[in-house]
């Protein structure tokens, strides 16, 4: 039996263990279920982080970590082993917990610090929350987009971070101390972000992630956590205008903080620039466009102020671009793909706002009869101008500042525009007929909103119930980016 196998079969029986401790402590010795989730959340959590030093391949702990997997979504659907899935809300923590290990596993492997640490994360920083959240007195809450979560477990999360991230990159040898303080200190915002955000256990998942990217971003930085602490404290400010100006909601801010210095930390200001420009002129016309026809909001799904949902779905894609050119993406076909997913968003947000401030007669572009101006599919001909000139806008200040030298700068600013028209007429297309859309029992007004007058749930009328403008505009983004990709192919 080689020495992989047997550690494999340690792990598994002391998992084992731990569990069938957890279901004893609970059933026999009434001990609260919060307190044997608590325990087998910090030691499973220790385990699986020293995988890497315990094994020489990744495909045992990898195995043990896909039994896992399985057997815990059996549990949860059987509603098996009480003490850990009681819950309420019901949380699905353990899944993602075994699922954000098998990940690492299976795609960390050669880099164990990338392992170690956001495993340690989530077992440490992700419990003092708990901690400090749920066991202490009188704690403060968020607002209520956090899924209440409380600042007092905020200030836990973020202390057990940056202390675990420290003690970690001091240990794996990779900076002197005061190096290893400044990484820690770059990380804990992040994370601690991150994990307000999450909900019913998906911050097992969305931690070590989090974790991962930061720690990835600043490596390829030249281990240089100062760039990351300026990009937070320029997101932190410019977030907080951006919710005393009433352009983005709490939670909305939060997701623009992390995207905001992820890529301005890791690119500067010329990566930053597409998406910061997008922000801030189309935020400037939706309130625009508030003024002038308030009604409008009425059939749009939602209003001017940008919550969680917007964010990602308008910033995912280019900040996912980013990253991936941080892990060995031509500088090129990454650039040209953000220019796509960013221009896509500025093109159908400019033909929104702008199409319907004209209030010009708007028609559905599958069949061209006439909707309200503002419905989703709906297209003018004002519209599509400023959809074009909004692609341009992206396009143009990718002449302005860009990574990327000689004739090929030119040819990605013409292919982000391109994926960004391209985008806008595909975000139209399935908003007239993948989109649902619901119309009000009470005003008879058709809408986007799932609930419209006095509380009362709309009608759902046409299109697929699950989809909705946020997942129209992510979907326009992917295609943005894409097109922007394959058009940059073609020319260069």
């Amino acid at each position: 039996m080689s020495g992989d196998t047997l550690m494999a079969i340690v792990c598994a029986l002391a998992v084992g263990v731990m569990l069938l401790a957890s279901e004893a402590a609970g059933r026999f010795l009434k001990a609260p279920a919060r307190t044997t989730r608590l325990a087998v959340h910090v030691a499973s959590g220790t385990i699986a982080a020293l995988v890497p030093l315990l094994f020489s391949e990744r495909w045992w702990p990898a195995g043990v970590a896909a039994l896992a997997l399985v057997g815990i979504t059996v549990c949860i659907r059987r509603q098996w082993l009480p003490a850990l899935h009681s819950s309420r809300p019901k949380s699905l923590g353990t899944m993602w917990f075994a699922a954000s290990a098998l990940s690492l596993y299976l795609f960390a492997w050669n880099e164990p610090v990338l392992i170690t640490i956001p495993l340690l994360v989530m077992a440490f920083a992700d419990a003092a929350g708990v901690v400090v959240g749920e066991f202490r007195q009188n704690t403060v809450p968020l607002p209520v987009a956090f899924h209440g979560k409380s600042w007092d477990g905020s200030v836990g999360v973020f202390a057990l971070t940056g202390l675990t991230v420290s003690l970690c990159w001091e240990a794996f040898g990779l900076g002197p101390t005061g190096e290893a303080l400044l990484v820690g200190l770059a990380c804990a915002p992040i994370v601690t972000v991150v994990e307000a955000l999450s909900r019913r256990g998906f911050d097992n998942l969305t931690i070590p992630a989090a974790t991962v990217v930061t720690i990835v971003l600043i490596q390829t930085t030249s281990n240089q956590p100062q760039s990351l602490l300026i990009a937070e404290a320029m997101g932190l400010a410019l977030m907080a205008g951006a919710v005393k100006w009433r352009a983005l909601t709490s939670a909305g801010a939060a997701g623009a903080f992390v995207i905001t210095a992820w890529i301005f930390g890791g690119g500067g200001i010329t990566w930053t620039l597409p998406i910061l420009l997008f922000f801030i002129l189309s935020s400037g016309l939706s309130r625009i466009n508030t003024r002038i026809r308030p009604g409008a909001e009425s059939i749009m799904a939602k209003g001017h102020q940008r919550d969680l949902a917007q964010v990602l779905a308008n910033g995912a894609v280019a900040t996912a671009a980013f990253l991936v050119y941080l892990l060995g993406l031509p500088v090129s076909i990454a650039w040209a793909a953000m220019l796509g997913a960013v221009a896509a968003a500025t093109a159908d947000t400019w033909a929104t706002e702008i199409g319907t401030g004209f209030r010009q007669e708007a028609r559905l572009i599958t069949t061209g009869g006439v909707v309200p101006a503002g419905t989703s599919g709906g297209v003018t001909v004002i519209g599509s101008v400023a959809s074009l000139i909004g692609s341009l806008v992206i396009g143009g200040a990718a002449l302005l500042l860009t990574p990327v030298e000689g004739a090929i700068v030119f040819s990605c600013a013409v292919a982000g525009a391109s994926g960004g028209l391209t985008g806008s007429f595909v975000d139209s297309l399935l908003g007239a007929t993948l989109q649902a859309r619901f119309r009000c029992g009470i005003c008879g007004r058709q809408t986007e909103r799932r609930v419209h007058c006095e509380g009362e749930p709309a009608i759902h009328v046409s299109g697929w119930r699950m989809v909705d403008n946020d997942a129209v505009n992510a979907l326009s983004g992917i295609v943005g980016a894409g097109v922007a990709v394959a058009m940059l192919l073609l020319i260069r």
